[in-house]
């Protein structure tokens, strides 16, 4: 149980930061409608503006499940 708790504690802190990188970062500038992201950070941050509010939704349902599995594992 302990070993599930931190794997849902891991992947709500990335899933959650990833969901806030929208708020903090500019989206990537485009030189034509056909252009893509020219490095991955740019790749990232058209991804993560896509979902920014889904991503941020299932991070805090990761981190709780972490710590509901936490809870049950001290009990």
């Amino acid at each position: 149980m302990k070993k599930l708790a931190m794997l849902f504690l891991i992947s709500g802190l990335i899933v959650t930061l990833f969901g806030f990188t929208p708020f903090l970062f500019y989206y990537p500038f485009s030189d034509s409608p056909n252009s893509g992201p020219s490095n991955l950070w740019e790749l990232i941050l058209m991804i993560s503006y896509e979902g920014k509010v889904w991503y941020l939704i299932f991070g805090i349902v990761l981190l709780s499940a972490s710590l509901i599995t936490k809870r049950k594992t001290h009990v």
